[in-house]
């Protein structure tokens, strides 16, 4: 199972689900598989407040880890 890292605390996840807003939103811009590959790829997320942010290779996600659940709350491309 992947990990994320949670502080100091390292944190393994079962499952990575797309929320309601980045299904309307934000899927046209960036599509469920590179969402799924910048989350599977970076080892050390950063933590703002209750949910976390990637910036890598031109993109933006972000996160919220509930559990083991990963949810993806936006994804954009940064230009």
């Amino acid at each position: 199972l992947p990990i994320c890292s949670q502080g100091s605390l390292m944190v393994r996840f079962t499952e990575i689900s797309a929320t309601v807003h980045y299904l309307e939103h934000h899927e046209k811009d960036v599509p469920w598989h590179k969402v799924f590959e910048l989350i599977s790829q970076t080892k050390n997320p950063r933590k703002k407040g209750d949910v976390f942010e990637i910036e890598q290779d031109g993109y933006y996600v972000l996160f919220k880890l509930e559990g083991t659940i990963i949810y993806v709350i936006n994804a954009k491309r940064n230009i």
